[in-house]
């Protein structure tokens, strides 16, 4: 239901075009763009892609970055106060999840994975079900063996029944 909702709701509306566009362009001109270009509701073309589940615009653009610009990207908010990272927790779609920690360094997942979305304050873990949460659980014990703090550390307790 909730797939089919956000379907239906506001699209970048060019994306096609973007894409085409991206693959045509240097690496600094790509982050550029995926900085700026937003939709109504505060969307990168980034959160797009997550809320269309369109995993080919993930896997053209994040190999092309590097991992720093990946994660300032990736730390930017939409009008909902959510990363990308958030936003693919929220649809349940798990490829997104990989893909994103894929792409970074066990600190940058580690920054990454302990953003709060500014609406409840809560962290992707603490949002995350499913197949979801097992992706993310694998990321986060893998994070925490580097770094044992924090709020993440706190929500993994929670969510795992410890």
């Amino acid at each position: 239901m909730m797939r089919q909702y956000l379907r239906r709701y506001d699209y970048h509306p060019d994306m096609e075009r973007l894409r085409e566009l991206l693959s045509k362009v240097t690496d600094e001109q790509k982050l550029n763009i995926l900085q700026l270009a937003k939709s109504d509701l505060g969307r990168t073309a980034l959160h797009e892609a997550v809320y269309r589940t369109d995993a080919a615009m993930l896997t053209t653009v994040l190999p092309s970055l590097q991992s720093s610009e990946r994660l300032k990207l990736f730390m930017m908010k939409d009008g909902n106060d959510c990363t990308i990272l958030h936003a693919a927790v929220s649809i349940g779609h798990t490829y997104s999840v990989k893909a994103i920690l894929n792409s970074l360094t066990a600190d940058q997942q580690m920054q990454l994975l302990t953003v709060e979305e500014d609406w409840r304050s809560r962290t992707a873990v603490e949002m995350a079900s499913g197949e979801t949460l097992d992706a993310l659980l694998k990321y986060s014990i893998s994070v925490l063996r580097k770094a044992n703090k924090g709020k993440l550390f706190l929500a993994l307790k929670l969510r795992l029944g410890l």
